[in-house]
């Protein structure tokens, strides 16, 4: 990367990171800029404020949850997997699901789900009534049967960004491939770009040394207990801490060699079979600006903020994390806060992220 670009995004970046600890958006925040330039990308790598009280700055290194980044990752295995045959996206949910079948959601295919328009609702709060011991098979076995219930024929069609749906293709992954979900975003997507250290689902890691540079999410009341590398979605908990629509941590610059090689893709340098598959997550949908994985920028009021190009793709977490692609600037920018350490109702985080991208983009455009 020229050293006049690298030198211009890192001070805005860090200009707004700074200001964004000193207002009280999050107690300390992690970022990676990738841009490509000619031969190859290059990053850079931004970091500021604390952890968490008395628990030390935050670096490059720091991991974060990623709350709902993990939903791209989830949709680009299931679409190489589709790619050979293993997870057929117009496939009727009921074909993996059996208990599904008979019931009207099992009608809907993965496409629907992936794309968050099979009539499936936004939430509901399964950990709060589970009957059955956490991460155990009844209590997947419960959840699968209870969330096929709030389902909603009207709603077929529209976009209703739904967890539900990506907890439904997470198990429709596992079925299908006789493995577990974390075993196949890891052997589909992290080992191939060389970044399983950067990018795991937590429950997973049997390493608990990474837990010592996590960045804390606050604390479960449903739990008891303080969440440090532990998954804050209590859905995903009450699961084991491994679903389709939450689980997976990592670092900011594991998160943008993920979204580098979507672009890539694009871009036609990862080859024909990487170009179909992220073309097609990232084509646009009817009604809305939810795509395949990602979220297209909508045409107001965009957490990607105004400067970014009108075709660009990305996703936001709850825990205060995002990820945008700019595929014709050729430019990704990774945001990883833990800003519901502060209070889940802290919601300065909404304003802050358009404000950052569009303080990225005038620094990539030289402005």
């Amino acid at each position: 990367m020229a050293e006049g670009v690298a030198s211009r995004i890192e001070d805005a970046a860090v200009q707004a990171l700074d200001e964004g600890v000193r207002d009280g958006v999050f107690p300390g925040a992690s970022a990676c800029i990738g841009v490509y330039q000619g031969r190859g990308w290059g990053f850079v790598d931004v970091a500021t404020g604390q952890l968490g009280e008395g628990l030390g700055p935050v670096s490059a290194r720091t991991i974060y949850d990623l709350a709902s980044l993990t939903k791209p990752f989830v949709a680009m295995a299931a679409l190489s997997l589709h790619q050979r045959g293993m997870f057929a996206l117009e496939d009727a949910v009921h074909a993996l699901i059996s208990e599904a079948v008979a019931l009207p959601v099992g009608a809907r295919t993965w496409e629907e789900l992936l794309s968050h328009r099979s009539g499936l609702a936004a939430w509901v709060p399964f950990y709060e009534t589970l009957p059955h011991p956490v991460g155990s098979d009844a209590a997947q076995a419960w959840t699968i049967r209870e969330l096929l219930s709030h389902w909603r024929q009207d709603e077929v069609g529209h976009p209703v960004y739904s967890d539900l749906g990506y907890i439904l293709a997470g198990v429709g992954i596992a079925r299908a491939t006789g493995s577990t979900l974390d075993a196949v975003v890891r052997d589909e997507i992290t080992e191939p770009l060389g970044i399983t250290d950067g990018a795991f689902f937590g429950a997973r890691n049997a390493d608990p040394s990474w837990k010592a540079t996590c960045a804390p999410t606050g604390h479960s009341d449903w739990r008891h207990e303080a969440l440090r590398g532990l998954v804050n979605d209590d859905n995903c908990a009450a699961l084991g801490g491994v679903a389709g629509h939450a689980g997976m941590f990592g670092r900011a610059g594991a998160v943008a060699r993920f979204a580098a090689a979507q672009v890539a893709a694009l871009h036609g340098r990862r080859g024909a079979e990487a170009e179909a598959r992220i073309a097609h997550a990232t084509q646009r949908r009817p009604g809305g600006s939810q795509l395949l994985g990602w979220d297209g920028k909508a045409e107001e009021g965009s957490a990607a903020g105004t400067l970014i190009d009108a075709d660009a793709f990305g996703h936001l977490g709850f825990t205060g994390t995002s990820v945008w692609c700019d595929p014709q600037r050729q430019l990704v920018v990774v945001l990883l806060t833990n800003r519901v350490a502060i209070s889940d109702d802290n919601t300065a985080i909404r304003a802050f992220r358009p404000s950052f991208h569009d303080a990225v983009v005038q620094g990539f455009d030289g402005f």
